[in-house]
């Protein structure tokens, strides 16, 4: 399944190319310190479900707050948000059923965007720009929906907007999920970790962080972070395109290079008819749909470039 993917898109090369390349598997001083920048690691009730999500930076700094994609948590960002806490109010967070943040019994994309604007609010988040990677995408989309004329930008990251007649419902025919897998050992876990949509990644020390917080310890044994029945029933919508195209707040998109995300008809022309214009779209180079794993340094780079572009459209 995981070839099969890859070759279903027209990057197998590039894929082939990283794979040959040896892995990188100690921390880089860099990301050490990253790690090391003062934060709060903080809860928020949102509608009967504590929240959690991490802060850095000057309240006073434009705020910046980064959604994970689907499954994720907000340890997938820690790294940002310490390379970014001198410039920006910055917060990273795990939406509810993911994460250390509580799992609920049913959830739609409004759960979703209530869990954000919740964190926004706690953390005393003024015109905040939206950075969402993927699902989280979609759930900043939804989100600037609502709030766009309180918020400084919504940045796209790997997360494309289709037409209503190319639109697919990522769970439609979902078969309900099963009960939390419980394994004795964290190790099996650890070693059955990969990224979805699949993909090799050269820098594994950055796997490996998100794999160690991937998982929890419950009385039986050990488990994923994440609550298996969060998508079932759920409806991501058709009115993407349209809700684009009604936004009150700059929008950029920043995408991998070698991204499986665009179908065969919609590519960065596609995003970009759909985009306003003067909209900045960027492609980073030799990056795939996890693009801040491939390219954590220059992703940071252009991010901030981007949150700049966003800002400079606002004012």
């Amino acid at each position: 399944m995981r070839f099969k993917k890859l070759e279903e898109s027209s990057n197998i090369g590039a894929f082939l190319k990283i794979n040959k390349m040896e892995l990188i598997t100690e921390n880089p001083q860099w990301f050490n310190d990253a790690l090391a920048k003062d934060h709060e690691t903080k809860f928020v009730e949102v509608n009967g479900a504590r929240i959690e999500y991490m802060e850095w930076g000057n309240p006073e700094n434009q705020s910046v707050i980064m959604l994970h994609g689907t499954n994720a948590h907000a340890h997938w960002f820690k790294f940002i948000g310490g390379m970014l806490s001198d410039k920006y109010h910055f917060v990273v967070m795990s939406f509810s059923g993911m994460g250390g943040s509580d799992w609920r019994s049913f959830y739609t994309r409004d759960t979703f965007v209530d869990d954000v604007w919740g964190v926004v609010e706690d953390a005393g988040m003024e015109n905040p720009i939206i950075v969402g990677h993927s699902f989280g995408g979609m759930v900043s989309l939804i989100t600037a929906s609502k709030y766009s004329k309180e918020m400084s930008g919504l940045l796209l990251v790997d997360f494309v907007v289709y037409r209503p007649e190319e639109h697919h419902e990522w769970y439609e025919g979902r078969t309900p999920a099963r009960p939390p897998r419980i394994v004795e050992q964290k190790e099996e876990l650890l070693q059955r970790f990969r990224l979805m949509p699949p993909q090799s990644c050269v820098n594994q020390y950055l796997v490996d962080y998100i794999a160690n917080h991937s998982i929890r310890e419950t009385e039986e044994g050990w488990a994923w972070t994440f609550d298996p029945a969060a998508y079932d029933g759920l409806v991501i919508g058709a009115d993407h395109s349209k809700i684009l195209s009604e936004l009150n707040c700059p929008v950029g998109f920043y995408y991998g290079e070698h991204t499986i995300e665009f179908n065969a008809r919609s590519g960065v022309k596609g995003m970009s008819d759909l985009l306003p214009k003067g909209s900045p779209i960027f492609g980073l180079k030799d990056a795939q749909h996890h693009l801040m794993l491939d390219q954590p340094l220059s992703f940071i780079e252009n991010l901030d470039r981007l949150i700049q572009e966003l800002l400079s459209s606002s004012t």
